[in-house]
């Protein structure tokens, strides 16, 4: 019987380092604003990992990349399918990065107030500095909830 917590599966060191070089090669098309190649790039990471992907810590970094991608495409029901699944993957549920990206497609989509539960449970944990680099509408949209009383 293995120690590992079934919940926290982990990779062969030689499929991890070929899940991190493809995640590497999509972070570049992403800085190149080439979001299409990004997605195809992070989808071949997402594809090396074994059934039932969500058990892996690496699924989280690829599903928040892929959500990520999404969200510069402006296609909303995509990210937000990716975003929720990192949240199932070990360590999701601490990422304030995906955490963030869902609250903005929340808002994008019209999901108002599911979008200030979201954004306002990032800037309370301590994703204020991350907010502040994003366009003024997120950290607006909880104003009244950020301002001393």
């Amino acid at each position: 019987m293995s120690d590992t917590p079934p919940d926290t599966a982990e990779l062969s060191t030689a499929l991890l380092a070929r899940i991190k070089s493809l995640c590497a090669k999509g972070y570049q098309h992403y800085d190149n604003a080439e979001f299409d190649q990004a997605l195809r790039t992070f989808y071949q990471a997402w594809v090396q990992l074994p059934k039932p992907q969500t058990q892996y810590q690496a699924a989280g970094w690829v599903l928040t990349a892929l959500g990520d991608c999404y969200f510069k495409l402006g296609k909303w029901s995509q990210a937000l399918e990716a975003l929720n699944s990192a949240q199932f993957c070990p360590e999701g549920r601490n990422n304030l990065f995906a955490l963030m990206r869902k609250g903005q497609v929340q808002l994008e989509q019209g999901e108002l107030a599911s979008a200030r539960i979201t954004l306002f449970n990032v800037y309370s944990q301590g994703g204020q500095d991350m907010l502040a680099k994003e366009p003024a509408r997120y950290l607006a949209a909880i104003n009244d909830l950020t301002q001393p009383a």
